[in-house]
């Protein structure tokens, strides 16, 4: 009776593998294939350079930018104005006490500056130093901008990716651990392989949570920076390949020197300090004005009424020194922002360095976990062989399944690290040009799918 009841008992428990393993081999080809409503809304794909257009457009940053060029343009406008004659009036009338009762007093003309010293030409060049310093920023808050855009569209692809790979695997494993719970309970299995596989699950599910919430906040985000109302339609396209670093360091920085505007604002902020130097100096000179006035009076001693033509001067010929020690001051300024813009060019291609071999290093890391999805994927097929053959347990198939999902969600992470890296490098050099994109060894759910 005991013998008949053991071989009842080997009998149930090889019937049982062997659902299992059927219920494996389809799960598996099914998890990835079922996609999300949620994720998936009917509507036009938003490429990456659809999301950097439609943010470009309509951007506070942008617009705050525009505001301070406007700002600079005016006064500009205002330093070109020095160079055209003024027109001044005085004018005084009322009544007084006295031998005469009512009095008026009238001054006015036209004065046309004719020589101040290189002044006017000073400040002419420094204002305008300063609006092409304005137009650079306003380039550098559009590539910010630019970068903001594409990290957050990578990002947000990458919490896409691994909530797909979270649900399939939440999806498999919630069959398995009611089937396994069952087996548990007629004694096929013990309750230990119970337990395991629903610690998992929640780890899984709490997993599947986790990124598909920090995805409905980045696609708020997103949606918000590119300009995407509420009752419109978004569905990001997924990557199919990824750029290449270039193996030189040097034609890279090349690059950036001739692209990137903060190269160009440290000489225009040094030329503008220059300018109002020459504009101290002039201050040296006599300023000469030709003058054309009319002059009327009426008062108690005085009854003229007169046009006046000459030249008007004002010479300021010796303060004690006080201009002179605004001049020495002026050029220790242009001294102290010569340094400035040594060490911030110096930090800056440091920094270009640094994310130069960083992305190297995520581009190797990103082979790595290829090489680690693709074990995981051959030891899978192996398990599950094994496991039809009754060569293994269900326990070493769900390990291996296990590694196989983790994998995937590496592979995942490391090409969207090495995307948001490439976005910050591509910054320094304006995103031109770009380099060459060759295919990724890493393919997304979706190209699987279209290739099944």
């Amino acid at each position: 009776m005991t013998k008949c009841f053991k071989e009842g008992k080997s009998i149930w428990r090889r019937i049982a593998c062997f659902g299992l393993a059927v219920t494996v081999l389809a799960a598996s080809f099914s998890a990835y294939a079922a996609d999300s409503v949620v994720l998936r809304p009917s509507g036009s794909l938003l490429s990456i350079d659809e999301a950097v257009s439609n943010a470009l457009k309509d951007s506070s940053e942008i617009k705050r930018a525009l505001a301070r060029l406007g700002k600079e343009e005016a006064l500009y406008k205002g330093a070109l104005s020095e160079f055209y004659p003024k027109i001044k009036a005085d004018v005084q009338a009322g009544a007084a006490t006295g031998d005469r009762t009512f009095l008026s007093y009238l001054d006015t003309g036209i004065e046309q500056p004719i020589f101040q010293g290189g002044k006017a030409v000073a400040e002419k060049r420094r204002q305008n130093a300063v609006c092409e310093v304005e137009k650079l920023r306003l380039e550098e808050v559009k590539l910010d901008l630019e970068l903001a855009v594409r990290v957050l569209y990578a990002q947000v692809l990458e919490e896409k990716e691994l909530t797909r790979i979270a649900q399939g695997e939440v999806k498999e494993l919630t069959a398995e651990c009611e089937r396994i719970k069952k087996l548990s309970g007629k004694e096929v299995l013990p309750r230990l392989e119970s337990f395991k596989v629903e610690s998992h699950l929640e780890s899984v599910k709490h997993s599947l949570v986790q990124h598909k919430e920090t995805y409905d906040y980045l696609l708020t985000v997103l949606r918000e920076t590119v300009g995407i109302g509420e009752g419109e339609v978004l569905e990001l396209q997924t990557y199919g390949s990824i750029q290449e670093v270039e193996s030189g360091l040097e034609s890279f920085l090349g690059a950036s020197r001739e692209a990137d505007p903060v190269y160009k604002e440290g000489s225009l902020m040094i030329l503008a300090k220059q300018q109002e130097k020459r504009s101290l100096q002039a201050e040296r000179f006599p300023q000469l004005s030709l003058s054309t006035r009319w002059n009327s009076v009426r008062d108690v001693y005085v009854d003229t009424n007169r046009v006046i033509v000459g030249i008007e001067g004002k010479w300021n010929i010796w303060d004690f020194g006080r201009l002179g020690s605004k001049i020495r001051a002026k050029e220790q300024e242009i001294e102290e922002t010569k340094w400035a813009e040594d060490i911030r060019i110096r930090n800056h291609e440091k920094e270009i360095r640094r994310l130069f071999h960083e992305a190297r290093a995520l581009r190797q890391k990103i082979r790595m976990t290829d090489a680690f999805l693709k074990e995981n994927e051959e030891n899978y097929k192996n398990e599950k062989t094994r496991l039809v053959t009754g060569g293994k347990g269900a326990g070493e198939l769900l390990d291996s399944f296990i590694a196989l999902e983790d994998a995937r969600s590496a592979a995942v992470q490391a090409v969207a690290e090495y995307r948001v890296q490439m976005a910050r490098l591509e910054r320094t050099r304006a995103f031109k040009p770009a380099a060459m994109e060759t295919p990724s060894a890493n393919t997304s759910v979706d190209d699987e799918e279209d290739r099944s």
